[in-house]
């Protein structure tokens, strides 16, 4: 199965993300499933873009900079690059050893109306309920009415198309919501952990308001294996 991982990045200097940044990129090599990187930086203003472009990677100056605009762009470039199965990741995750071949088994074994699988854990809010368990390919996951961008995973031949960067609240949300009204299924695997909480740049208060525990999440999880 051929792979895409885009990594979104942006104003990594200012915000102090530039070990996030690191750690993310070198976690991604934790597998031995060979895959495509695309660096994309989302127009950043700190010489972010320089770094990035050094990498080898992509900038865009002067655009609209939110947050859903860049996953937008990571998505169309790695369903652009013709992949079977492409991955959005944020530069704030770490992912897990040996997450990819794990992933392409999820994928493999998935059914057809699966659109979207986010790539780490989140705590229940009530934006994103918890809706059953489920495994493939000998990974277990969970039915989700949303996941967040930070670690989206699809087919490439099947992006659901853009999110609407201009839309109030969560776009991601509403992303994932929509595809639960046409009829497709939005899940959540345990392949990463989001290592920015409480260094957004963009203001996100979940983590400041809300907290973080996983503890509900991983014991719903481990009863998947046998779903």
């Amino acid at each position: 199965m051929r792979v895409a991982v885009a990594v979104l990045t942006y104003n990594q200097i200012e915000y102090d993300r530039r070990d996030l940044f690191e750690g993310t990129v070198a976690s991604l090599r934790r597998t031995d499933h060979p895959f495509e990187l695309f660096l994309i930086d989302n127009g950043s203003s700190d010489g972010t873009a320089e770094i990035v472009s050094s990498l080898g990677g992509s900038c865009f100056d002067g655009l609209e900079t939110s947050p859903s605009a860049g996953t937008n762009r990571c998505a169309h470039i790695a369903a652009g690059s013709g992949a079977d199965l492409c991955v959005v990741s944020d530069d704030d995750m770490q992912w897990s050893s040996g997450w990819l071949e794990r992933l392409v088994a999820w994928w493999t074994d998935a059914p057809a109306d699966l659109a979207l699988t986010g790539c780490h854990l989140e705590p229940d809010f009530a934006w994103n309920t918890m809706m059953g368990v489920t495994c493939y390919g000998g990974v277990p996951g969970l039915w989700r009415s949303s996941t967040g961008a930070a670690s989206w995973s699809f087919r490439g031949p099947e992006w659901f198309g853009p999110i609407d960067v201009y839309a109030t609240g969560a776009p991601d949300v509403f992303a994932c919501h929509r595809l639960w009204a046409q009829g497709r299924r939005v899940a959540q695997v345990d392949l990463a952990s989001h290592e920015g909480l409480g260094r957004s740049t963009w203001g996100n208060p979940t983590f400041a308001q809300l907290g973080w525990d996983l503890g509900p999440v991983h014991a719903r999880l481990s009863g998947a294996g046998e779903a």
